[in-house]
This record gives structure tokens, sequence and C-alpha cells, in this order.
């Protein structure tokens, strides 16, 4: 039973970060937010969301907000350098 679960979750694994690729690449796009004028407001924002929506609508984005989190994450960290 568990010889056939890893290559199972294997697969579900690589088919839900390939959907998301294909996803990224077609449906969401990074926004950028500013938080005032001319730097007198709160910091930038940068976050994924689908094109001409606001970020948190559509089933799309229910779907992959693990990986959308992941890849804020990941980005974050890498401009705090």
């Amino acid at each position: 039973m568990t010889r056939h679960l890893r290559p199972l979750l294997a697969g579900l694994l690589g088919a839900y970060v390939l959907g998301y690729g294909v996803a990224r690449l077609t449906l969401f796009h990074a926004v950028e937010r500013y938080g005032g004028a001319e730097g007198k407001g709160a910091p930038r924002q940068d976050f994924i969301t689908l094109r001409d929506r606001s970020p948190g609508d559509g089933w799309e984005y229910a779907l992959f907000l693990p990986a959308i989190r992941l890849e804020e994450a990941v980005l974050a960290s890498i401009r705090n350098r």
C-alpha cells in the first residue's frame, strides 16, 4: 500500500506544480501597490492576482494559494537580503 502511495503523491505534487507554472504564465500576474505619495506612505506591497481581478477572487486563486504564498515568501526573502 505505501509502496504505491509515494509515486501517487509525487505525481500529484508534480501535476500541481506544473499546473501552477502554466497558470502563472497565462492567468496570474504580479501587481505592485504603493502606499502613499512618493515614498511617504507604507512600503511597496507586491502580490500575485488573476488578470483584471482583485487579489483573492476566483477558484484558481484559491486552488493555487499555497504556491502563491510560497512564491511571494521566496521573492520577499530574496529582496530583503
